[in-house]
């Protein structure tokens, strides 16, 4: 797992116009996706993170989807991590790995196989209409102005050492954004789906780098935010 990397950002006192957010261009939805009934069972596997220092985010993410999903009229199981890795490990060893032997290299076939599978007894032993996978996941964000844009949100770049004046600036960082693959029963992988959270770094004026926020994941309504954006093509909003 990765290390958050400290980005330089280049900082500009000119004022810009702030881009308008738009929805990723690569979120997908399966033509063979339907809407589940209202009722049915969603089930939530563990939360995978990007990066260690995200990882005080996943019980906020994971209540969260529990939430908005039992508001939207579902029923809603979270599996629990030990029978999620004893399920995986088997898969993982059907297929004889997920990683190359000699390269190392990530096996993606292999991987959706292993995903699949995991779906489907998951999905058999509970009855669900429809298994979710979240991740929380570092993007890039587009700096226009004093905010930045990406995956459908918007958010005011934090900054420090500015003594209260607005620092407006072009260029780019990332922002964090809750990912979520959803599978049908069947295992396919019927939508693939991204909502922008919340931006983890601020710009230190004083040093000219970028800097993890100390507050991180203090707003809880941030990831909330980026769930419901991340959901809404499920739920058809």
């Amino acid at each position: 797992m990765r290390k958050l990397l400290v980005f330089a950002l280049s900082l500009l006192l000119a004022g810009c116009v702030a881009t308008t957010p738009s929805l990723p261009s690569d979120n997908r939805i399966s033509p063979s996706f339907r809407q589940p009934p209202a009722g049915s069972l969603i089930v939530l596997l563990p939360a995978e993170v990007e990066a260690a220092e995200l990882e005080s985010g996943i019980a906020i993410l994971m209540n969260a989807l529990h939430q908005r999903l039992l508001a939207s009229g579902y029923k809603v199981v979270k599996l629990d991590q030990d029978s999620h890795d004893a399920i995986w490990s088997q898969e993982v060893k059907d297929v004889g790995g997920i990683y190359d032997p000699n390269t190392g290299a990530l096996r993606r076939h292999e991987l959706m196989l292993v995903l699949g599978h995991l779906v489907q007894r998951v999905s058999a032993e509970t009855s669900a209409a429809m298994v979710i996978r979240p991740r929380l996941v570092l993007r890039s964000a587009d700096i226009s102005g004093a905010s930045a844009a990406w995956d459908g949100q918007q958010r005011r770049v934090p900054v420090y050492g500015a003594g209260g004046d607005t620092v407006r600036g072009n260029g780019s960082t990332l922002g964090l954004s809750v990912g979520l693959d959803i599978f049908a029963s069947s295992g396919e992988m019927v939508m693939r789906t991204h909502g922008g959270a919340l931006l983890p770094y601020r710009a230190n004026v004083k040093s000219g780098k970028n800097e993890v926020r100390s507050d991180l994941f203090e707003n809880e309504s941030e990831v909330a935010d980026g769930v419901a954006i991340a959901l809404a093509p499920l739920l058809k909003l």
